[in-house]
Order: structure tokens, then sequence, then C-alpha cells
């Protein structure tokens, strides 16, 4: 069903099918409509726009990826790929034409482009780049979940919490510790247990490595 070097887990691809919106901008209905119904018959959800002015003007979030037509009438496909990047809304571009050449398909690529396809397209290659863009839009949004997670733990420390977690880090024993701190090695072990169960991690080592990824992640 989709051409790829490993076969594709059906429950993955369901995952991503169900969480996805798949956004065609094609001043060529008939053409938009072609894209529409071929994925939605192969299970995803679309949503066609007429031009880049029209889905610049929506606000949809889901995750997903945009088949992108290059040449239309206002703003042209890379028009709209670079308006994007200017407006910090991330997400993998396809882009299709029937005007192609190769200094076209490296300026878009150049730019982050997930794909570009030639007209009319082969349709298991377009099934399959969707499958690739919306896999790689879902993961990124998971992680920035994760990350945005860590960073709420990390700022639930407590001052003094994050002064013992931060010598914890350094590598120092419980006796360092309590004399850095004017404090009992019992009250390190409990702040020690209180910041492993907010972060949740068990090891000074994972202590320290979140510290450190949620430092980089500012």
């Amino acid at each position: 069903m989709y051409p790829s070097s490993e076969p594709i887990d059906l429950s993955v691809l369901r995952l991503v099918q169900g969480k996805s919106l798949v956004r065609i901008v094609d001043d060529d209905e008939t053409v938009a409509k072609s894209y529409e119904f071929m994925l939605r018959c192969s299970g995803w959800n679309c949503r066609i726009f007429n031009s880049a002015e029209d889905y610049l003007a929506s606000e949809n979030v889901q995750i997903g990826c945009l088949i992108l037509d290059v040449r239309m009438p206002g703003l042209s496909g890379l028009q709209l790929q670079q308006k994007l990047e200017i407006l910090e809304r991330e997400i993998p571009i396809i882009f299709v034409t029937g005007h192609g050449d190769v200094d076209m398909a490296v300026l878009a690529l150049k730019r982050g482009a997930q794909d570009f396809m030639l007209k009319p397209v082969d349709p298991q290659r377009l099934k399959g780049a969707v499958f690739q863009a919306c896999q790689s839009d879902l993961l990124h949004f998971l992680r920035s979940q994760k990350e945005e997670a860590e960073r709420e733990a990390t700022s639930s420390l407590s001052q003094r919490e994050r002064e013992v977690a931060q010598l914890l880090a350094q590598g120092l024993l419980y006796k360092q510790i309590a004399e850095r701190l004017g404090c009992s090695e019992r009250t390190v072990k409990f702040h020690k247990a209180r910041i492993a169960e907010k972060l949740g991690v068990k090891t000074s080592a994972e202590i320290a490595l979140r510290l450190s990824s949620t430092a980089k992640n500012k």
C-alpha cells in the first residue's frame, strides 16, 4: 500500500491517520479533489484550500501535512512556504507541480520541504510521502509536549530543591551537600526523594541529565 524500505506497521499508520489532517492547497479544484478522494479512500482526513491566502487565513493547528501546488494565482507555493517560516507555523510540506525544474526543487527542499513531485503524481509515492510527513509532525509534537512537561516539572522545584539538584548533578555526596547547605544528610536525602518524584527520575545521574536537557531546551 505504501512504498518503503521497511513495511509500515498498520497500527502505527492508523494512529498517525487518526491524529492528522492533510491540507491540500491547489487552485485547480479537479486536481485537489482527486488528491482528496485518493487519500480519503486510504483513511486520511483532508481539507482543501483553493489558494495560499485561504490557507493562511485558517487557524487549524492539528497535526498533519500540507500538499502544496507551486504555481497559483496570488501567493505561489514557494512564497507560502517562506511566509509560513516567517510566521513560525511549522508543517511538513509536499510540493506538487506541473512546471517544476531542478532549481525550484532544490530551493524548496533546502527550505525544509518533505518532498517535491511532478504532476501527474504517482499515487503510491504521494501516500507514502503523506505518511512520512504526518508521522514526522506527530513525533515533533510529542517531543515538544515531553519537553514542555519536563520544563514544568523542573520549574516546580523549590529553591532548596533546585540547589540540592544542582549539587547532586555535580556529583557531590550527601555528606558534602549537607555541609555545603548547612543541613543534615537526612534532609538532603529527603530533598532528593522529592526531586526524583517531581522529575519522574530515580538516580542522581538522571537528575543531572534532566537539568541539562531542560537548560538546552529553554
